[in-house]
């Protein structure tokens, strides 16, 4: 959820400063559609921190009426963005009505549709201001004080990988903007060059900016918010004997970066608007791609937890932690879901990040030693999540905490425990939705055997292995061996050998696909591994869906196995700007419950 770009096929531009430049120096006409639409959100009053109400838009399943009521509500709102570098920056894809959108209405069509319901709502806050983790590209751009280049930061225009520098986004957290202006001077003054992805040269590849409350306070609501830095350098991970010094100026970058906080030496340099520096970190990117960061990180200087509050628990992260970048919808969001949880349930949560659901649940549970005063268990797959998470359990009381853990393993390994042990099940998936096998754990369907199950063995014998595999011990990390620096000579060649290696596989798979059908032979069925039916202990199961698309598959699978039947649906506005929606629905049993729209 970093840059993003619509794929639109554009002429290749260049940004100088405020500017947008075709590459051949003549400037890029806009088509007057865009030029207008821009001149009119520029005109809108951008509104103050914390003023913009909350408005639940209600969409109803007829069409016209949900037309009639987007063309009686004002243009120029607390939902228009009046950016000014809407019109070349690839972030938001709408300016005005941002409460009312393509996905929206698609949401709406398809519960009234499939599942009779007459009014599903979409809650949008604050829509400036909201964004507090950032990732922006740097490149090299032409530099309007002389007639060389300068380190720019920002994101790509539509269609390219042409920067586009926004030192006035009107979505970030205004200490983001002060930070990438910090960043881009630092640089300046140090001699940094960026990378280059035609040749695989330069240093500075991103930046990702977090914006950090003081005291555990909630970013967003924090206008001086400090600001957590991490610097992806290209360059490989140091080794243990070397150390992070093996790339000396990345932490001279970093150090120059942290002394802005005192600014009191010759040559310090005074952070734009007061803004404070964290912490700084740097992850080491040496890879040939798109990618943005690596698992390679290193902490240099500053706190090295940066706390957020969620309800009454406090969360750890680090930037190699998962974090919803607009904090303000998400509460919103876990808000909804506390409420939806049984009182001292026992709560399994799948894709769980770094914990804020499960812990934010967790805070509220019946202080005590009895066991039945709830529980929670999260699961994740990145390895960096233990150690936040035992940051943030520690934080709860003494009591809760023995009733709080964290698994580290993939959702479709632990998921036939999680629905066994579990009164409640919360499941927020990436946008691809959920696995296959958790699906079937769900449903008391068929899943693919997977390698995870022991290949080829047995399929009960698999079945064990799976669920041994699914308790709480951490599965231990695959050690690589340490690999030497790359020269450019060598970058270059592994680039040409990934792409021919690419074109031979795709040929490689229309071959094999078509061969069995040449020779009249039938491919070999896959083996499966039945699960059985989630037990009548299961009652709930929350869903938070950050793809919607993923998300009417497996919505549509859960209620077409008998298992479960939808009580609940709504949405939450979690990138104003975008045409995104979370959705949050619950599932009920079949043979218990009543949908809560019918209470």
């Amino acid at each position: 959820r970093g840059l993003r770009s619509e794929g639109r096929v554009m002429a290749p531009m260049l940004a100088v400063g405020s500017r947008v430049w075709c590459r051949s120096g003549e400037h890029d006409a806009r088509s007057s559609r865009r030029a207008n639409s821009s001149r009119k959100a520029s005109k809108a009053r951008a509104p103050k921190r914390g003023e913009s109400p909350i408005r639940r838009a209600v969409v109803v399943s007829d069409v016209a009426e949900t037309r009639a009521i987007a063309a009686t509500a004002p243009t120029e709102d607390a939902f228009s963005l009046g950016c000014p570098h809407f019109d070349t920056c690839s972030g938001c894809s709408s300016s005005t009505n941002l409460d009312d959108f393509p996905e929206l209405r698609r949401a709406r069509e398809y519960f009234a549709k499939s599942h009779g319901v007459d009014a599903f709502e979409c809650a949008t806050g604050d829509v400036t201001g909201w964004r507090i983790r950032a990732r922006l590209a740097a490149r090299m751009v032409p530099d309007d004080t002389n007639a060389g280049q300068k380190l720019a930061l920002g994101l790509f225009a539509r269609g390219s990988h042409d920067l586009v520098e926004i030192p006035h986004c009107v979505v970030q957290h205004p200490r983001l903007n002060d930070a990438a202006a910090l960043i881009a001077e630092a640089c300046s003054r140090a001699g940094i060059r960026a990378y280059d992805e035609t040749t695989g040269e330069g240093e500075l590849r991103y930046v990702q900016l977090t914006a950090v409350g003081r005291d555990g306070c909630r970013a967003d609501l924090d206008p001086d918010a400090a600001v957590q830095v991490a610097l992806v350098w290209n360059a490989p991970a140091p080794t243990a004997e070397s150390g992070p010094m093996s790339a000396p100026r990345a932490i001279a970058l970093a150090l120059k970066l942290w002394n802005s906080n005192s600014a009191d030496s010759p040559g310090d340099i005074e952070p734009p608007n007061g803004m404070r520096v964290h912490s700084v970190w740097v992850n080491w990117n040496d890879a040939v791609g798109n990618t943005i960061t690596s698992p390679h990180w290193t902490h240099l200087k500053g706190d090295r937890f940066a706390w957020s509050g969620h309800g009454d628990a406090a969360v750890a992260l680090t930037p190699a932690s998962f974090a919803q970048a607009n904090a303000g919808a998400f509460d919103a969001a876990l808000a909804r879901i506390r409420g939806l949880v049984f009182k001292d349930a026992a709560v399994s949560e799948l894709y769980a990040g770094a914990g804020p659901i499960g812990l934010s649940i967790a805070a509220t549970m019946t202080q005590g030693e009895d066991e039945d005063g709830g529980s929670v268990r999260c699961v994740e797959i990145v390895g960096a999540a233990a150690e936040t998470f035992e940051a943030s359990r520690s934080r709860l009381p003494e009591s809760v905490q023995k009733r709080v853990s964290m698994v580290i393993s993939r959702a479709e390994d632990v998921c036939r425990d999680a629905v066994r042990d579990a009164d409640v099940m919360i499941v927020d998936p990436p946008r691809q939705g959920l696995d296959p096998r958790t699906v079937a754990a769900l449903t008391g369907g068929t899943a693919a055997l997977t390698k995870a199950d022991g290949g080829d063995e047995g399929v009960d014998e698999a079945a064990s292995s799976a669920a041994a595999a699914a308790g709480l011990e951490e599965k231990k990390p695959v050690v690589k061996e340490e690999k030497k620096p790359m020269t450019r000579a060598a970058k270059r060649r592994a680039r040409k050998k990934k792409k021919a290696k690419a074109k031979n596989a795709s040929q490689a798979a229309v071959k094999a696909e078509a061969a069995p059908k040449e020779k009249g032979e039938a491919k070999p069925a896959q083996p499966t591994v039945k699960f059985p039916a989630p037990p009548a202990r299961l009652s709930r199961l929350i869903y938070l869906s950050c793809g919607f698309s993923a998300f009417q598959r497996d919505c549509d699978a859960l209620i077409e196995s008998g298992q479960w039947r939808l009580t609940h649906c709504e949405g939450f506005n979690f990138f104003p700007g975008s045409d995104h929606i979370e959705t949050l629905a619950v599932f009920d049993r079949e043979e218990t419950g009543s949908a809560l729209w019918e209470e």
